[in-house]
């Protein structure tokens, strides 16, 4: 096999198998501690977790048709453009910046003070504003037929060309902002086991960032990104065991 497809070739499906594993012991893990869970507050963010990593693991999966051609044509170009496009990647990125604000919003009840993180209060509207535009133009960006994009519309190339790159940059501010009152809140919280999950989570969307960049770049270097952010998305699942079972802490109600 080794002679037919080239070293770095091989290299990335074997980065991509591994994120795949590691994603899917991360959901299980997610949903086996969430059976042990008592807290409304940390059984959310088990499911939450489990869901996200599966949608992540399927993203994961697709990333083969990228690595080895031979397999996207195998399969029905359109269906399998509509179901990566529509089905996997969409929801994917739309329900991790939705679950980032639930995120920051408990990092604010968790204080006792209701302190508002860096102005996410103020502007949290706009973000979902972001969001929705996001969505909007990923939408618009596909064309008319999911798997060809934007190469088989009628709408001029420059058009599609600054609907792309809008809302790449739409995407990218939301999970930059997101991300950084993330780690600004998990400092500022006292209750243990969220501060510790939310440890890993503000790392696993800063890999995201550069994962994007350097998928585009470097596949072999992105594809390695991604299982460390992978990884971290583990330790999530494994930090959501509460701390106060073992400090005797008040554990905070939903």
């Amino acid at each position: 096999m080794s002679s037919e497809i080239p070293w770095t070739t091989l290299i990335a499906l074997v980065e991509l198998a591994v994120g795949v594993i590691i994603l899917l012991y991360a959901a299980y893990t997610a949903f086996t501690v969430r059976r042990g869970l008592v807290v409304p507050l940390y059984r959310s963010r088990a499911l939450w977790l489990g869901v996200l990593a599966i949608l992540l693991a399927s993203l994961f999966i697709f990333l083969v048709g990228s690595v080895l051609p031979s397999v996207t044509v195998a399969l029905n170009h359109h269906i399998a453009g509509l179901v990566f496009y529509g089905g996997v990647l969409l929801p994917t990125f739309v329900v991790l910046l939705v679950w980032i604000d639930r995120t920051n919003e408990t990092l604010i009840r968790l204080d006792y003070r209701r302190r508002d993180i860096l102005g996410w209060k103020k502007v949290r509207l706009l973000y979902y504003v972001d969001i929705a535009l996001f969505a909007v133009f990923y939408v618009i960006f596909l064309g008319p037929a999911p798997g060809y994009g934007y190469y088989q519309s009628s709408v001029p190339h420059a058009v599609m060309s600054f609907v792309g790159t809008y809302g790449v940059v739409l995407l990218l501010i939301a999970l930059a902002y997101g991300s950084f009152v993330l780690v600004v809140g998990s400092i500022r919280t006292h209750d243990l086991t969220f501060r510790n999950h939310v440890k890993w989570l503000g790392p696993s969307l800063g890999t995201v960032l550069l994962a994007i960049v350097m998928t585009g770049i470097a596949p072999p270097v992105g594809y390695f990104i991604w299982i460390i952010f992978a990884y971290c998305w583990y330790r999530m699942a494994r930090s959501l065991v509460p701390f106060n079972k073992l400090q005797g802490q008040r554990t905070p109600a939903e």
